[in-house]
């Protein structure tokens, strides 16, 4: 089995969109964080397969991944023409 690495980074929702606005993000995954909230909250992961670079969105002051609610990232997603992303729970 061959293990390939990949590129994690962590940048501000203003970086993800352009990212996004460029093609360099061509898979969208919503991780569900482990964080103890009454409602479900997922971090946002944008994958380039091609180059093995990940990025999350972070708060943009501190380097804290920023968590959203479903509809929330729905509402995000939408107008950067987003179709279908995977959500993935914990297990």
């Amino acid at each position: 089995m061959i293990c390939m690495s990949v590129k994690f980074y962590r940048v501000t929702e203003g970086e993800f969109v352009r990212l996004m606005e460029t093609k360099s993000i061509t898979k969208i995954i919503a991780q569900e964080s482990t964080e103890k909230a009454k409602m479900l909250k997922f971090h946002i992961v944008g994958v380039n397969p091609n180059d093995k670079i990940a990025y999350a969105v972070r708060h943009g002051r501190v380097d804290e991944l920023r968590t959203w609610r479903l509809d929330n990232l729905a509402k995000f997603l939408k107008p950067l023409t987003v179709e279908s992303w995977e959500v993935q729970f914990n297990k």
